[in-house]
């Protein structure tokens, strides 16, 4: 027996997230570049209540794997240098860094800050510059971890960084 297999017609429609005011409050949506494609598209394929499938993907170009693995490699080095931990460091950046402001939630005042995973390149290069800028401590050279190394030049390419990053001192520690 043959299987069903419908057959579907479908565009690709390219555009831009823009902010719009819809009664009063600035809302989210999307400007086609090729408005009077999609409008032909819905005329000419679609019926009134047939059913649509719609896949939205962001082309906004997010960091890599190995720049949040090296972004935790600087904030264990800076924790080296100054001793808080990971966890409290990444609490700091986004309090200090990625804040967006104050607001009021049941009566209390919260911070509202980004998520790093959110940021671009560009942002997270400038997010990692302004935690050299604040803390001094340099960012490492990146050269080498992104070297195929094998497990024991990296062991000893992480003692050495240690050793160096623990006679630094961070801003504010003196």
């Amino acid at each position: 027996m043959a299987k069903y297999n419908p057959s579907h017609k479908k565009i690709n429609l390219v555009g831009k997230v823009v902010e719009r005011e819809l009664e009063g409050k600035p809302v989210r949506s999307i400007a086609f570049n090729s408005i009077p494609l999609y409008q032909h598209f819905l005329k000419e394929e679609c019926k009134i209540g047939d059913d649509i499938y719609v896949e939205l993907t962001s082309k906004r170009p997010k960091r890599s794997l190995s720049q949040n693995n090296f972004y935790h490699l600087y904030l264990s080095l800076i924790g080296t240098s100054s001793g808080y931990s990971v966890k409290e460091l990444k609490c700091w950046v986004k309090g200090k860094i990625l804040s967006k402001g104050i607001t009021e939630v049941f009566g209390d005042k919260t911070r509202v800050v980004e998520d790093s995973n959110n940021l671009n390149i560009s942002e997270f290069c400038e997010m990692m510059n302004r935690i050299q800028e604040i803390t001094d401590i340099p960012i490492p050279d990146p050269a080498p971890f992104n070297l195929p190394i094998t497990f024991d030049e990296f062991g000893k390419l992480r003692k050495t960084q240690i050793e160096k990053y623990s006679k630094l001192k961070p801003k504010g520690l003196d």
